[in-house]
């Protein structure tokens, strides 16, 4: 026959159990974040002020939004010009408000016409590692 778990058992394992279910964290932790490439092509005699407005949006992006994980921005090895962002958003909503903020949109607006191609590459984050404090 097993023994009845005692009063204080019975109520280590009910805490346990609310906590595991209601706990902020172990609900962040199953939200998926939200992972985008951009190939751009951007107007040579453009480039350098494109870099400036790109500077300024990711800056202000990832200083003013929590949702924004990573914006990492490298051009391809001997053609400046051509532009890759890797995005990480903390999930969808995230990503949707970035697209509302104010400096989001100066960054378009600013930028429309330097960009020659844009396109957008939905991708599935399979592993997403980093240190802090690089450049």
């Amino acid at each position: 026959m097993l023994a009845r778990p005692s009063s204080l058992a019975r109520t280590f394992i009910l805490a346990v159990c609310i906590w595991a279910t209601c706990n902020p964290v172990s609900s962040k932790a199953m939200k998926k974040p939200l992972t985008r490439m951009a190939e751009l092509e951007i107007d040579p005699t453009q480039l350098e002020s494109y870099i400036g407005a790109l500077k300024e949006e990711i800056a202000e992006s990832i200083r003013l939004e929590a949702g924004v994980l990573t914006l990492y921005a490298v051009s391809v090895k001997g053609k400046s010009n051509q532009i890759r962002i890797f995005e990480t958003y903390a999930d969808q909503a995230a990503y949707e408000a970035h697209l509302q903020t104010s400096h989001f949109k100066k960054y378009k607006r600013e930028t429309e016409r330097m960009i020659k191609s844009l396109k957008l590459i939905e991708t599935d984050p399979i592993l997403l590692g980093g240190k802090t404090g690089q450049n």
